[in-house]
């Protein structure tokens, strides 16, 4: 039967205020309020400037590359740079402290401002100009020498080969760079070192890893010919200002080659960003990053907008789509989850650790962010048996492993993302992942392709204000649903059937942490309802009651409306009865009200199937009878109760079904796939207890009924296979669209947001079962607000 877990202290409510800078007060009320969270002019106007940030694509320029611009000759003066206006901007942005790099720059790119410094300074000597600035240029990298050889700095890919070249380039200007001897013999054997390698390796992948990451560093050196056949249909090679210039400073003069840099100065003006054009993957990021944050519902048409174009891209294998290994997961991941049929043969190609590894390159992301990207599109399989998928899963997540065994490699955000990965996709409290990526949400967090880069349609103040805004407003909703919630259970006296007003939470945090919007507050308040009942009812069947009150209670609810002439055998059984008999008409009234019909008759119906099964699981205890598995599901699966709270909550939920989708064959699947994944779940949990208490459980039926040839382990991985089949089935009716299906999504998102909820409350080591788990996520989801002070951030 349904086990929510122990009970222990139950924890109070007290209110809170909070003031800030930017206009947003909160307080909770004791009245329910169902407005829009975004209905603050302040948070209003923050609003508006997100829906504009998906109309406008923005990065931070890239002293690195805008260098190597600067560097191509005129084809018809060599003698004279061809993109004056790249060099005039080199000597108008040097730092206060000598160097060229991200502004604002961060403590371990240091190495990243040594390159961009370097590159600057070989592009104003190559022309002759601001001697002061190559001189205090110079003074920079002397100064900070230190880090070139230092671990703990990040750098791109391509430092070992590049930076050693950009020194010999020096030279040949007669640039002194100071540097120590020892510290340049080093630097030239390591690029020595990396180049045979990667020129003794046959395979393509690493050939073009070579091009895109040292092209600049090889020079005249480089296969050119070759390089230009991955020439892109925008002229560049791989979307990589440095690389296309070096083209044309080692090369050729390409004139598709020119036409990409002129492009990208025709909108930048006299700077190159470090990659371009970058239109889909930042709004896809953008979506990714609403999504994290929990403010995405406020941008439906937006998001729907850059997913269209993103499919349209998609269907035509479009390269600006396709040939980025972390944005062609990323795009595959957001598409499926919102409903667009894509396959997982488009990901057939990264099935392979090695391959990928290798096949890194002419990237706009780094490894991590592409590993990390493939684990997160691995984790929506729903076939039974998608290998495709399932090996991505595995040499993803074994390495995302190690990178939190590493942790200096990765910063607050990226560990808090690699954590939130692992985690079981099917148990995360997406409320409380909201919360820790909101609080480690970086405005001034860069990424990394060639040189570190920024994009304010990805970090910006305007996401962080909007999404804290919203977090603290629906928090203030959930109080009052609590509230309104511990009302009803003291009028209920379910304190005197044993039931702890913590259940109160626990029937409560997990919908409402997946479905948290303010206008599902009734929806929210009737599944924790119906879910502290059935806690109640399970408990009364189960170790409370006697054979005469269980017939008792079973006879009062089939009299329903004439339960005062039957009477009450106990003073348990009257509390029982009078919580459901009153809770269940309240359901029917809102029921009524949502649908515009009265349903009372199928809720009613739905719960007496309830009731009528636990009587029967009642009988095969007493009478000490193993069902078959068959008989075992057909009961148990009711007796969940699944079915009849997901029933009566889709009647309070907007959408109006018919008789005819109610009966529908699609909404009969998707529920017998939802109570079979719960049911499997609880018995995989409680086989133990239930042995000890001679309770039927699945696990302990196939044991039993194999006569000793199957052990307890093996009927455990049997279940939790027959569990991933269901699984799996339920995420494709819930995210596979299909033109003939009436049910709406709202309904098919309830399905799986119960299996998730099961996922939660029965996962192995979960910091929800345990009671300062509990604790310490009812503070944070409820009663804790999101710091708005200014200095947060």
């Amino acid at each position: 039967m349904l086990h929510i877990g122990s009970r222990s202290k139950t924890i109070s409510l007290s209110d809170y205020k909070v003031t800030n800078g930017y206009g947003f007060h909160y307080r909770p009320s004791i009245v329910r309020c169902n407005c829009n969270p975004a209905s603050s002019v302040g948070a209003q106007e923050v609003k508006e400037r997100i829906r504009k940030t998906f109309g406008k694509i923005e990065i931070s320029p890239s002293c690195y590359d805008t260098a190597w611009v600067a560097m191509v000759p005129s084809r018809d003066e060599p003698k004279q740079p061809c993109f004056a206006q790249c060099l005039d901007w080199i000597l108008e942005n040097q730092r206060e402290d000598g160097s060229w790099g991200l502004s604002p720059t961060h403590s371990l790119l240091v190495k990243d401002s040594l390159s961009s410094t370097l590159a600057s300074l070989l592009a104003l000597s190559k022309w002759s100009v601001g001697h002061k600035l190559v001189q205090r240029g110079l003074d920079y990298i002397g100064r900070q020498s230190w880090s070139i050889d230092n671990k703990g700095q990040i750098s791109a890919a391509g430092f070992d080969i590049i930076f050693p070249s950009m020194i010999k380039y020096a030279g040949e200007l007669n640039l002194n760079v100071p540097l120590d001897q020892s510290l340049v013999n080093v630097l030239f054997q390591k690029r020595d070192s990396a180049m045979e390698r990667m020129l003794q390796n046959d395979l393509k992948e690493c050939k073009t890893k070579l091009a895109y990451y040292y092209a600049e560093g090889l020079g005249e050196l480089c296969q050119w010919e070759e390089l230009m056949t991955y020439q892109k249909k925008n002229g560049s090679l791989f979307n990589s200002p440095a690389t296309t210039a070096a083209a044309l400073i080692f090369h050729c003069h390409d004139e598709k080659c020119l036409g990409y840099i002129n492009s990208i100065l025709k909108h930048h003006k006299n700077w190159v960003p470090t990659i371009y054009p970058t239109t889909i993957p930042t709004r896809l990021q953008m979506v990714d990053t609403l999504q994290k944050l929990g403010v995405d519902r406020h941008f439906e048409a937006e998001i729907k907008t850059v997913l269209d174009e993103t499919y349209r891209l998609w269907e035509q294998k479009d390269e600006e789509v396709s040939s980025d290994v972390a944005y062609c997961a990323m795009a595959f991941r957001l598409l499926r989850m919102c409903n667009y049929k894509v396959s997982s043969e488009e990901l057939a190609r990264f099935k392979g650790q090695e391959h990928i590894i290798n096949s890194l390159n002419a990237q706009c992301t780094s490894r991590d962010d592409a590993i990390l990207e493939l684990h997160q599109a691995s984790q929506l399989a729903f076939d039974e048996k998608d290998n495709i998928l399932d090996e991505i899963s595995t040499w993803t997540e074994a390495l995302l492993q190690q990178e939190l065994l590493e942790e200096n490699n990765l910063d607050r955000m990226s560990q808090n993302e690699v954590q939130h990965a692992l985690r079981n996709f099917s148990a995360t409290l997406e409320r409380a992942e909201n919360r820790r990526y909101i609080e480690s949400y970086d405005v001034n967090m860069f990424k990394f392709s060639k040189t570190a880069y920024r994009s304010p349609n990805i970090y910006n103040m305007n996401f962080l204000l909007f999404s804290m805004h919203d977090f603290n407003f629906c928090q203030t909703v959930h109080q009052q649903d609590i509230q309104e919630l511990k009302r009803w259970y003291d009028d209920c006296k379910l304190d005197q059937l044993g039931i702890s007003q913590k259940y109160i939470y626990t029937s409560y945090m997990p919908m409402s942490s997946l479905l948290f919007g303010p206008e599902f507050s009734d929806a929210r308040s009737v599944f924790a309802k119906y879910v502290l009942l059935t806690t109640a009812l399970d408990d009364f069947f189960d170790e409370l009651a006697s054979q005469e009150e269980l017939l008792n209670l079973i006879e009062l609810v089939k009299g329903w409306n004439r339960y005062s002439t039957i009477g009450y055998v106990s003073e348990r059984v009257e509390i029982l009865f009078l919580a459901i008999y009153n809770t269940f008409n309240e359901f029917a009234a809102m029921a009524e009200i949502m649908q515009g019909r009265c349903v009372k008759d199928q809720i009613f119906d739905l719960f007496l199937d309830v009731l009528n099964c636990m009587m029967r699981e009642v009988e095969w205890w007493r009478e000490e009878k193993t069902p078959s598995v068959e008989e075992y599901l057909s009961i148990a699966c009711v007796t969940i109760a699944v079915k009849a709270i997901l029933f009566t909550t889709q009647y309070i939920l907007a959408p109006k079904l018919s008789e005819e989708v109610i009966k529908s064959a699609e909404l009969g699947e998707i529920c017998k796939c939802t109570t079979i994944v719960c049911r499997l779940l609880n018995d995989t949990q409680t086989y133990k207890k239930e042995k000890e208490e001679r309770s039927s459980n699945i696990v302990n039926i196939l044991v039993t009924q194999s006569e000793g040839t199957v052990s307890e382990e093996e009927a455990v991985e049997e279940v939790k296979e027959m569990l991933e089949k269901n699984r799996r089935k339920l995420l494709r009716m819930v995210l596979h669209k299909k033109e003939s299906s009436q049910l709406p999504q709202v309904c098919k998102d309830l399905f799986w947001n119960t299996s998730k909820v099961a996922h939660i409350l029965y996962s192995n080591g979960n910091e929800f079962r345990s009671p300062e788990g509990l604790k310490s996520n009812i503070n944070t989801l409820f009663y804790k607000p999101v710091d708005l002070s200014p200095t947060q951030a």
